[in-house]
């Protein structure tokens, strides 16, 4: 839990005895390649972070896994839609590779905030996060051109490449993996 405390340190305004307090509630999950975190149509009662490997957003459309977005490590996982509004997931979530990640069930972040309100600043400074990737994804679908969109994926994630699929790439962009094959040996 390492990283975690880094980053809560480093992220929020806590002191160490609160980010103690504060780590106390997340529980140790390890994920093999290929386990989800959560399925489409299950309702998400919990955050996770990943201290280590690497998720696959999608959805299953017309037989086909259909990627959303892809999260590695120092970054969180959740359908934040079904979080919110305890909705079934629109969406599956699945290890890309071994992971290991932090769970937070959000009735013990609740029941936290009860003796430490600030807490749920957490939640409010990831949903805002959410929301504003969202909208910038939103942007760049209508905005750029696939070439643009493959290279601000690089940007994002550098070592993709190595860690996930061409297919699973390819129909994040929209294409086919051959059309992503021509793309990145142009790049």
């Amino acid at each position: 839990m390492h990283e975690f405390r880094k980053y809560i340190s480093k992220k929020f305004e806590f002191t160490s005895s609160e980010i103690e307090a504060i780590v106390t509630c997340f529980e140790i999950r390890k994920l093999k390649k290929q386990e989800y975190f959560l399925t489409e149509g299950q309702f998400c009662k919990s955050i996770a972070f990943v201290e280590e490997g690497g998720f696959l957003y999608y959805q299953n459309i017309e037989g086909d896994e259909k990627a959303c977005d892809f999260t590695f490590e120092n970054d969180w996982i959740t359908p934040f839609e079904s979080l919110q509004n305890n909705t079934p997931s629109p969406v599956n979530i699945r290890a890309l590779e071994n992971a290991k990640i932090l769970v937070l069930n959000m009735q013990k972040l609740e029941k936290l905030s009860e003796g430490l309100p600030k807490v749920l600043t957490i939640k409010t400074i990831l949903t805002d996060a959410y929301f504003a990737d969202v909208k910038k994804r939103e942007v760049s679908l209508a905005s750029l051109k696939v070439e643009e969109l493959y290279q601000q994926l690089i940007v994002d994630f550098p070592d993709i490449h190595k860690r996930v699929q061409q297919y699973h790439i390819a129909s994040y962009l929209g294409i086919k993996p051959q059309a992503l094959s021509k793309i990145r040996s142009t790049s």
